[in-house]
């Protein structure tokens, strides 16, 4: 009796190797991860509150944007994305797209433009959850210069 507490002591401090779980299949006739709920953060895309559908078979499309401040100091941003998917591979998508962001901070009443051109890759970390990753060549409308920046999003896809 002895013996078998120890071993089973033993046994349950060994780490035992547990089966991933799997992730969702973007390719799935049964399920085609129709649109999806989210956050998003960049000079292009928007920052703040985001919604991914798609538009086309293989593009897809996204908007984000969000508000801050008070009401006297009211900041607010819009953007649009298209991603045209190039390869997709069970749970990876791998794009490329423009996107078009509209920065706002009414303390000066200014507003921004800003455009970029890029690539990237989504990949769903759970059944449901996604996590997008971009780089895009960022045309800044207030600076005039072009800069590779990133672009980052988590959505949850129903």
């Amino acid at each position: 009796m002895r013996r078998g507490i120890l071993l089973l002591s033993l046994l349950s401090c060994v780490a035992m190797p547990v089966a991933a779980q799997p992730g969702g299949n973007f390719n799935s006739a049964a399920d085609p991860y129709f649109a999806a709920l989210g956050l998003a953060g960049g000079y292009t895309s928007g920052v703040g509150l985001a919604l991914r559908w798609p538009m086309l078979p293989q593009v897809m499309g996204g908007i984000a944007g969000g508000a801050w401040g008070s009401s006297d100091d009211l900041a607010w941003n819009l953007g649009f994305e298209a991603h045209y998917v190039l390869r997709q591979v069970r749970s990876t998508r791998i794009f490329f797209g423009p996107g078009v962001g509209l920065f706002s901070d009414d303390t000066d009443d200014k507003k921004n433009v800003n455009y970029s051109l890029g690539v990237g890759v989504e990949y769903l970390v759970r059944e449901r959850l996604a996590f997008k990753a971009d780089i895009g060549f960022t045309f800044l409308g207030n600076d005039d210069k072009v800069y590779p920046l990133p672009q980052v999003g988590i959505f949850y896809y129903f």
